[in-house]
Parts: C-alpha cells; sequence; structure tokens
C-alpha cells in the first residue's frame, strides 16, 4: 500500500466533510450565490449540500447555467449530479450532460425542457 496515496485520500476527504459540514449550516441561496459567483469550494461538497436541501424552483436555472458553461469536467459532472437529484431525474445520466461529446447540447436542452416542466407542476 502505498502510504502517500493513502495519506492524500484521508487528507481530502477529510477536508470535503469539513467543507460539506460549513456548507450545510449556509442558507441554501448563499450556496446558490456561490455557484452564480463561480465559486464552489475546493472539495465539490458544495453539490452534495445543494442537492440535499435545494428544489428544482431555487437551483434548477442556476446549476443549468454551470452545465451549459465552460468549466472542467469534474465540475460539471458533480453539478449534473446534484441537479439530477434534485430533479429526481433517471433517464438522463450526469455524463450526458457533462461530457464533452456530440450530443452533449441534445441533453442539455432535453434537460432545461424537463426543468420547465417541473415547475409548471
Amino acid at each position: 500500500m502505498n502510504i502517500e496515496k493513502t495519506h492524500w485520500k484521508t487528507l481530502w476527504e477529510d477536508n470535503a466533510d469539513q467543507e460539506k459540514k460549513t456548507f450545510d449550516l449556509m442558507a441554501v441561496s448563499d450556496l446558490l450565490e456561490m455557484v452564480k459567483n463561480e465559486n464552489y469550494g475546493e472539495y465539490y461538497s458544495i453539490w452534495a449540500s445543494i442537492s440535499e436541501r435545494a428544489d428544482v424552483k431555487q437551483a434548477g436555472f442556476i446549476l443549468l447555467a454551470v452545465l451549459y458553461g465552460d468549466s472542467s469536467y469534474t465540475l460539471r459532472a458533480n453539478c449534473a449530479s446534484a441537479l439530477l437529484t434534485i430533479m429526481d431525474e433517471k433517464t438522463i445520466r450526469s455524463v450526458d450532460v457533462s461530457a464533452d461529446r456530440p450530443d452533449q447540447s441534445d441533453f442539455l436542452k432535453l434537460l432545461e425542457k424537463k426543468i420547465k416542466i417541473l415547475l409548471k407542476t
């Protein structure tokens, strides 16, 4: 076993857990404002905190804007997972809307349509 890898992983997980606890103490509106300002934290834990507490009305279009942006794949994938969780979406996968692939735009448009439908109900 590589001690350095184990140590790095432990540090990452500990820091991510602490960051998540901090985010969980914040209002969802403040977290979404951070996302609008492209302040996502260091460990991707903002997405879990949002997905556990936000609803489609609060977060749908804010998270969709991130997916339409040019952020890194890892950031978009975590954002996509959060949005799909909030929407309880079962047919579109995170990779469908976060990976740079020819049909990504089609999936993003479908996701946008589904958000609009959810907001009407």
